[in-house]
């Protein structure tokens, strides 16, 4: 018997207008129930996550389900887009990581897209007739049986209080596992005469970052927000995006889909990483100034962290105006590889001069 208690639960934030999002969770998934709840895993992300347990193998999966905004719940005439938007975001999002695990392993394998009656829209007894389904994403569960992997966001809360900084191998580590399934992400694909896009994640940030190990591995997820190169984003978290208009409460180059886009998210997630806590919105502006002399505060800022030289330039060209970022994924990599050249040949130095 599952001890989970079905159940309304919030979501961390509203929606775009404010409105608070909810969803109920129930006992099970599927037609034909064959995925029991067991736990709520998330509620910060763009569809909640719980852990659930597989009848038929006995095994552990995640499932994600969308929040609902209170205003599609008190007007049935808002439902029917509700739905076609998040079957859109799903959609789109299983593109993506069709692609990224084609390429890379660091990708939880989707098992499969379960459709049944939505449980929200049944527990709030205002809805149309029949009860239009809702889709809900199963995917690999990645964790010790019984509890789910932290993510890089708990990690760096553990960090601070502990005091304990990532060192410069290990922010390389995380940097390059990222850069790996960006770059698989990314890269156009060509098949005879067709040939397809690449992918934009949109939302890379650590909370969307699993650590697995040790060793340490990094996993990206949720792939709700990706899109193609060159179309629109329409989701993101605006904390780890490029800075927007000064005054405006939205992120900046989301107009058309660029791969310098992850690019600037990947470098505000190390950022955080390496300071063990945000930028504040004032430096994320200072590094974005296109002007040198504007940004030299926030660049001070970085090498105030105390890695090395080529790692924090890496880090703040990954946070610069757009026509200043690095291009592609391939080109980090290469300032990651000489960052860690220069961290072998500092210990080797070490070790060499104890010795003498």
């Amino acid at each position: 018997m599952s001890g989970f208690t079905p159940g309304w639960i919030q979501a961390e934030t509203g929606d775009e207008h404010g409105s608070p999002r909810r969803a109920w969770i129930p006992a099970d998934f599927g037609a034909d129930g064959r995925f029991v709840t067991r736990d709520l895993l998330a509620t910060a992300g763009q569809g909640y996550i719980v852990l659930a347990e597989d009848r038929w193998s006995g095994g552990e999966v995640v499932i994600k389900g969308m929040w609902w905004s209170e205003t599609a719940l008190d007007d049935p005439r808002l439902v029917q887009n509700a739905l076609s938007v998040q079957q859109a975001q799903r959609r789109q999002g299983l593109k993506a990581v069709r692609q990224a695990t084609q390429l890379t392993q660091q990708c939880p394998v989707v098992i499969s897209v379960e459709s049944q009656p939505s449980p929200s829209l049944t527990a709030a007894s205002r809805h149309p007739d029949p009860v239009p389904p809702e889709s809900f994403l199963v995917q690999q569960f990645i964790g010790q049986r019984g509890g789910a992997s932290r993510n890089l966001q708990k990690d760096i809360e553990v960090r601070a209080e502990e005091q304990r900084r990532f060192t410069e191998d290990e922010l390389l580590d995380l940097a390059e596992q990222l850069c790996n399934t960006l770059a698989a992400l990314h890269r156009e694909r060509h098949s005879d005469r067709t040939s397809s896009k690449g992918w934009i994640h949109a939302d890379i940030k650590p909370e969307n970052i699993l650590v697995l190990g040790p060793p340490a591995r990094y996993v990206l997820i949720d792939y709700d927000a990706a899109v193609q190169v060159g179309d629109h984003i329409s989701t993101t978290t605006q904390a780890y995006a490029p800075p927007g208009q000064e005054g405006s409460d939205e992120a900046g180059e989301l107009r058309e889909a660029h791969v310098r886009f992850d690019i600037y998210m990947l470098g505000a997630t190390l950022a955080h990483a390496a300071a063990l806590k945000r930028l504040d919105a004032q430096q994320y502006r200072q590094l974005y100034a296109e002007d040198r002399e504007a940004s030299a505060h926030g660049r001070k800022y970085l090498t105030s962290l105390g890695y090395g030289p080529v790692l924090t330039n890496a880090l703040a060209t990954c946070l610069s105006a757009r026509k200043f970022r690095l291009a592609t994924v391939d080109r980090v990599r290469i300032d990651l590889a000489r960052a860690r050249s220069a961290t072998v040949l500092q210990s080797a130095l070490r070790t060499l001069g104890g010795r003498s």
